[in-house]
Parts: structure tokens; sequence; C-alpha cells
């Protein structure tokens, strides 16, 4: 029984630890993003949507800088995203609609500032659910 409990602790261990890691992961991506479109004199906002993601839709690429769209979603629900890594993202919605991405638990992992937002160089590295709004 004893040997039971202190597996389950390790688990438990390892997934908070997983999760933190992705939250500060995910918060550094971001706190990057706004640093730069801070020195651009934007405040908080990046450059207009790429063509590829229209109005009113959350779009994830495959590559940096909004290349090789792999989905676009414009839906109020939790989504499921193929694994990847690396890749990029912009939330093109109604002005202020946040986006949040969740692990493959469905823990929310980040949530994006306000549309519209973006990340060109992002990561998709444990993320696999994505809710639009």
């Amino acid at each position: 029984m004893r040997h039971e409990t202190s597996r389950t602790r390790l688990r438990r261990t390892a997934l908070v630890a997983g999760a933190l890691l992705a939250m500060a992961s995910a918060a550094g991506t971001a706190q990057a993003t706004t640093s730069a479109a801070g020195q651009q004199g934007s405040g908080a906002r990046v450059m207009a949507a790429p063509a590829s993601c229209p109005k009113y839709y959350f779009c994830g690429y495959a590559g940096a800088n909004y290349s090789n769209l792999v989905f676009k979603f414009t839906d109020c629900y939790m989504q499921p995203i193929a694994a990847r890594t690396g890749g990029s993202w912009y939330n093109n919605q109604s002005t202020g609609t946040k986006a949040r991405m969740y692990d493959i638990n469905k823990r929310l992992v980040y949530t994006t500032p306000g549309a519209p937002y973006g990340d060109p160089n992002g990561n998709w590295a444990g993320i696999r659910y994505i809710d639009a709004c």
C-alpha cells in the first residue's frame, strides 16, 4: 500500500511539474511577443492578420511567421489539434475575444490576449485542444 501511495504521489508531482513547465513556456512566449509589440509602439497588439486567417477565426500554423495553415476555428468549444511543436498562431476573432489552449488532459495551459493578437513564433508543444472563444 505504501509503495502504491508513493508511486501515485510521484505521478502527481510529475504531472504538476509538466503543467508548470508548459505554462512557463507559454507565458515566456507571450511575454516575448508582448515585449516585441511594445517596442514597435503598438502596445499589446501585433501586426495585421495574415491573409490566410479570416475575421472571426483563431488560426494555427505549422511554421513560424504564420506559414503553413493547419487549422482555423471559429466555434466556441474545445477542439482537438494534432500534436506538433514550433509554429505560430493568430487570434483574429471579435475584438477582445480570447482563445484558450489546453493540454492532453484538457487542463488550461494558456489564454491568449484579446483579439486581434498573434504569436509569430509560438510553440504547440503540449497543446492538444483549442477553444476559440
